[in-house]
């Protein structure tokens, strides 16, 4: 059984903002799973959850569609992570804290977000109720989670070979589909208001990209020798495909939820 915390905190460690670097790339017209994820976020006070490096602060600092800025907050539990973002001027304070454990007062915030950091939690239910507890009455949280579709018959022929030279897919504490995250939001007070899932790709035209997007992934029981090989492979693809290169798919669930008294809302599973 995978020690979680450990792994996480080692990759962090020796990965500060290589999550961004990925998704920053990986598009969907002219979003990517930042921009996808802002445009559910609104409120003064913001909390961005599992922060990392505090990207989600920096998209919501240039969608200039807003009349004002939020204030927001960002929490992690990697130090490298936040040093990064803090390097990097981003946002307003970052907090070293455990997610199950908010070092904030009931109520702070308008809204809560988290770009793919529902996925890494250990203790979903704690969390969730630690994100109703910080939210005030009426605020709402957006966040985003790994999805398995959409995909397109393309994708059907290089996600199964790049797979099996892997062995293995992502992995996550929490899974890679949370089928659950429905029934424990509305367990911890939430009513949810949108799923929806969205294809987003990453190209890869070098071995450098195909490197990076391999080093991005949670493969706690994957050997290097099979990164390289997977890596190799993929490049390989690119450079017979030409300059256009290959796309990886990327598909992103995207959840929006209200802090209710009741939960009236059944059937997201």
């Amino acid at each position: 059984m995978t020690d979680w915390r450990t792994y996480l905190a080692g990759f962090h460690a020796r990965n500060p903002g290589i999550t961004e670097a990925v998704l920053r790339r990986a598009r969907s017209g002219g979003l990517t799973p930042y921009t996808w994820l802002a445009r559910a976020v609104s409120g003064d006070r913001v909390l961005d959850l599992a922060c990392g490096n505090s990207a989600m602060a920096a998209t919501l600092a240039e969608d200039r569609s807003r009349t004002t800025q939020p204030w927001v907050v960002g929490v992690d539990t990697s130090e490298a992570e936040l040093r990064a973002g803090r390097e990097r001027g981003r946002g307003g304070p970052l907090v070293r804290a455990d997610v199950g454990a908010l070092p904030f007062a009931g109520g702070s915030f308008d809204a809560v977000v988290s770009s793919l950091g529902l996925v890494v939690a250990e203790e979903l239910d704690g969390v969730l109720a630690e994100v109703a507890r910080v939210l005030r009455h009426g605020g709402v949280l957006a966040a985003t989670v790994p999805s398995a579709v959409p995909l397109r018959a393309q994708d059907m022929r290089l996600l199964p070979p790049l797979t099996a030279r892997l062995r293995t897919t992502p992995q996550f504490p929490a899974g890679g589909e949370m089928t659950g995250l429905g029934t424990s939001l509305e367990a911890a007070g939430f009513r949810v208001l949108e799923d929806a899932r969205e294809r987003f790709a990453f190209v890869v035209r070098t071995l450098e990209d195909a490197d990076l997007l391999m080093r991005s992934l949670y493969l706690p029981d994957t050997p290097d020798r099979r990164r390289d090989s997977a890596a190799s492979w993929l490049a390989a693809r690119a450079a017979g495909a030409g300059g256009e290169g290959v796309e990886v798919a990327t598909p992103i669930r995207r959840v929006v939820a209200m802090k209710s008294v009741e939960s009236d809302v059944g059937g997201l599973q």
